[in-house]
Formats: C-alpha cells, sequence, structure tokens
C-alpha cells in the first residue's frame, strides 16, 4: 500500500503525534492577541493555542525545517520551501535549492534559507522570486546559525562551523563585519532582550553573551551535558533569566544580574532540547523535543524552577500493542517500545492518559530519575483491559518482553498497579528461559489469565493478587 493510502483504507487522524526532532516556533497573531505554537509532525505542521490544535497541510514528505513570521508559517522538506496561511492552506513554494535546507529566517518581505551546501537564497515572499543568492565555502565559513538582530535594518548574523560568525547587509550584499569567535563551532543564535546582545551556543556547552555593536564579551557561561541545542530568555516580571537546552535533555537556568547558575530543570525531556521559548511577557517555557513530547513550564514557585503546566506527549519509541479499552470506542489503550502504557482518546487529546512507566520499585525508581533508573521493567509485549470493576481494583494487567511477572495497572489513577503476578514457585528466584507470553481477563473483570512460555496458564484474582488456579502441564 502506498504512503498516501489506498481508496478502501484511508487515514483518517493520527493520534499520539505531537513532536520531532525539529523546533517549534513561536508566533504572535495580532488580530486574535494570542500566541501560537507550530510543530513538526511528520509531513504536517500542527498550530496550537493555549487549549486546541489544529492540523494543518500535508507536504510530501517529512518536514526538516520551520519557521514563521507574524503571517505565514514556512516548512521545507529536502529542498522545497513552502509557506502556509491560515495555518492550513500552502499559499506559497520556493524551488531553487540543490541540497536539503536545514535553516530558515523570515526577514520582513523576504524569507532566507540556507541548505547543507552552504548556499544562502533569500527569496520575496509574495512573488516567490530569488532576491539574493551567496555561496558560502564549507572550508572556511561553513553555515551552522542564522539570526536577524533586532533593529538591524537588513542585516543578518551568520555562525559557522569553524567558529567564526559574519554580518551581512542582505540588501547590498556585501559583509560588513567578522567576528574572530572563539574557536569553536557555532550550534545557535538567539537575540537577547537588550538591542545589539546576541546569545552564542557553541559545541561545547559555552554560552558567549555577545555584544555585536562593540565586538564585546558581556558574560560566559558553561553546561556540562554538551553542545547547546536552544536558547531563550525570559522577559517577564523583571527576571533576567537565560535558558539554555542540552542534548541528553535537560534544562539549565542562568541568573544574568548575578551570572550564575540559578537551577536546573534535568531530565525536561528524555531526548534533545529540539526547541525552546519564552512566552513573551509569561513566566512560561515551552519546549519540545524529539522524544514525542511538547511541554509548557510555568515558573511561579521559589528556587526559580519550572513545574509541567500542561504537556502533550506520545510514545517517544513505536508502539508494541494497540487496543480499544471499553464498548464506546472513545479511548485506546498503547503500549510501546519505550516501557509505557499510554491512552489515546478518539474524541479529543485533551482526555489523553499516561499510566506511566513499569517499575520493579516505584519508589526507588522515582528517586533514581528517567535516565539512571535501574528498576525499568522491559516494554509490554501483551495486555488486556476490562472496565467492569475498574473504580474498586485493578483493570488491567500487562506482560512484559523476556519477563515472568506480570503487572496490574489502574485506569483510574492512571498509574502502575498493586500487583505483581508470577507463579509461586518462582516467588524467591528469577528463571531464565521462563517468561509470560499472553494475558487476558476475565469479562467480570474478576480474574487475569496468564499464559507462560512453558505451555501452563495461571489464573490470578486481580482483586487481591493470589493464584486462583493452573491450566496445562509444563513442556
Amino acid at each position: 500500500m502506498s504512503r498516501e493510502g489506498a481508496g478502501l483504507f484511508a487515514a483518517f487522524r493520527v493520534l499520539g503525534r505531537f513532536s520531532g526532532h525539529v523546533p517549534h516556533v513561536l508566533r504572535y497573531h495580532g488580530r486574535h492577541r494570542e500566541f501560537y505554537l507550530a510543530a513538526a509532525v511528520g509531513r504536517s505542521v500542527h498550530t496550537y493555542n493555549v487549549s486546541t490544535r489544529r492540523p494543518g497541510n500535508t507536504l510530501p514528505q517529512d518536514i526538516t525545517c520551520l519557521a514563521a513570521d507574524r503571517m505565514l508559517i514556512f516548512a521545507s522538506y529536502d529542498n522545497i520551501l513552502h509557506a502556509f496561511a491560515r495555518n492550513k492552506e500552502v499559499v506559497h513554494t520556493y524551488e531553487g535549492h540543490k541540497a536539503r535546507i536545514h535553516l530558515l529566517q523570515p526577514f520582513g518581505d523576504h524569507v532566507i534559507s540556507v541548505d547543507v551546501d552552504n548556499v544562502l537564497i533569500v527569496w520575496n515572499i509574495q512573488s516567490e522570486e530569488e532576491y539574493l543568492q551567496i555561496d558560502f565555502d564549507k572550508a572556511t565559513f561553513a553555515v551552522s546559525a542564522l539570526l536577524h538582530p533586532s533593529t538591524y535594518l537588513n542585516k543578518i548574523l551568520l555562525g559557522s562551523e569553524q567558529g567564526t560568525l559574519q554580518l551581512w547587509n542582505i540588501r547590498s550584499n556585501k559583509l560588513l563585519y567578522s567576528f574572530p569567535g572563539w574557536g569553536l563551532a557555532v550550534t545557535t543564535l538567539e537575540q537577547a532582550p537588550a538591542v545589539d546582545v546576541v546569545a552564542v551556543g557553541l559545541v561545547s556547552g559555552h554560552i558567549i553573551v555577545h555584544n555585536i555593536k562593540f565586538d564585546e564579551t558581556l558574560m560566559k557561561f558553561q553546561q556540562d551535558w554538551g553542545p547547546i541545542t536552544a536558547i531563550s530568555f525570559r522577559t517577564a516580571d523583571g527576571h533576567p533569566v537565560m535558558a539554555a537546552g542540552s542534548p541528553v535533555g535537560h534544562i539549565a537556568l542562568w541568573d544574568l544580574e548575578e551570572k550564575k547558575l540559578m537551577c536546573q530543570m534535568q531530565d525536561a525531556h528524555s531526548t534533545a532540547i529540539a526547541g525552546m521559548t519564552f512566552v513573551p511577557g509569561e513566566p512560561l517555557l515551552i519546549t519540545n523535543g524529539a522524544d514525542n513530547a511538547l511541554r509548557v513550564w510555568i515558573f511561579d514557585g521559589p528556587g526559580g524552577t519550572g513545574r509541567v503546566l500542561r504537556s502533550r506527549m506520545g510514545h517517544s519509541a513505536p508502539p508494541t500493542k494497540i487496543r480499544y479499552h471499553g464498548l464506546n470506542g472513545e479511548q485506546i489503550l498503547s503500549a510501546g517500545q519505550d516501557g509505557t502504557l499510554q491512552s489515546f482518546s478518539t474524541v479529543h487529546e485533551k482526555f489523553n492518559k499516561s499510566l506511566g512507566r513499569g517499575s520493579i520499585n516505584k519508589k526507588k525508581s522515582k528517586k533514581k530519575g528517567l535516565k539512571l533508573d535501574t528498576m525499568a521493567l522491559p516494554p509490554i509485549t501483551a495486555f488486556a483491559s476490562e472496565v467492569a470493576h475498574q473504580s474498586d481494583w485493578d483493570g488491567i494487567v500487562a506482560c512484559h518482553q523476556g519477563y515472568i511477572t506480570c503487572t496490574t495497572w489502574n485506569y483510574q489513577k492512571t498509574s502502575m498497579g498493586a500487583h505483581k503476578l508470577r507463579p509461586e514457585e518462582f516467588s524467591k528466584h528469577k528463571p531464565i528461559d521462563i517468561y509470560a507470553t499472553a494475558v487476558d481477563i476475565t469479562s467480570c473483570g474478576n480474574f487475569a489469565v496468564i499464559g507462560m512460555s512453558t505451555g501452563q496458564v495461571d489464573v490470578y484474582n486481580m482483586q487481591s493478587g493470589i493464584h486462583r488456579g493452573r491450566y496445562g502441564k509444563e513442556r
């Protein structure tokens, strides 16, 4: 079957997909007086406000780069650039690159794109014509970051893998100034709230707060988690705070007045921080990553650290099993290779639930954190659910890859349940080649039936977790 789908089975709706490795963009709608978040999800652009999502039009291939201005959202795949209007219609197409586009920057009546062959093209947005093309030598200046400094008319700042920076006048096609840099590749550029000041993220984990008018370094910070993947400045409440993302999913918050680390938000994502934006005038930070999660963090507590205000998240690895929960067809339970069990609503994604990750010891898992958790159970390979009595006791039973113990889950509490079901003869030791292969729950919700790799079938009471019988003989 082709990707577009056959006539019999046509794609209707995507469930549980919210984010990828492409950084999100934030745009302000003047008439609505609202901020909108645009995120690339496969071949589509999804636009969010505070409470809703609007799926956009679909492009032929997965989106690799995203940008937005006051009116349009720009999305590229391979060497083609498109502009979306009203969050769904493709109104402009720009063709001229010979290689994949990896950087985008809206620029007044123009949009700038840079491809991996180091070709920069300035496009006229309305006419779709090429206004200017600049070819850079990869050996001396491989463009790795792009920024339009605030109030700098017709000028753009380029960062390179060689570590140097260049300030160009696009209108006159002139190189105005070359910054020697710091001898390390530039990974990201971000405008500071102050005019003439730019934050430069380096591959070493250093962040340089630099005045580009006088070519003077104002501050220098370093984090130990690898290259800087994203930078954002907080402008709310007069708090001079800078946030920096990392490849391991941690976020560092720096106090710019004290010039020191304020706090760390570890495991904000399970993969690299792809995009990070403070909402102007609000104590809110939006992040996204390749772990298929979008999160809004609010900074309203002591110590300066953030907590999750709202989120949209799905599996960070492919699902292993899905099935409907209940008889109304409104909830789908899904187990994934990431070890989580999740519920996706067919009505609206605000009803989605995450039941969490299986663990041998939940308390120890919470203490160790996501990355260092040695108590995590293998991914779920099969599960069964029953709504009868789910308000009274656990209503889901699951077996795990190569594991003899089965777990119960509570849909109402959205968490792992009270019981771990395994044959009594293995209560004190774990067998090597015996594991659970299949599970089911009786329609009354009272008993769990578990099939083992030996051919035997065990029955457990769901309320108490007590073993109630066995069928079959060992092979």
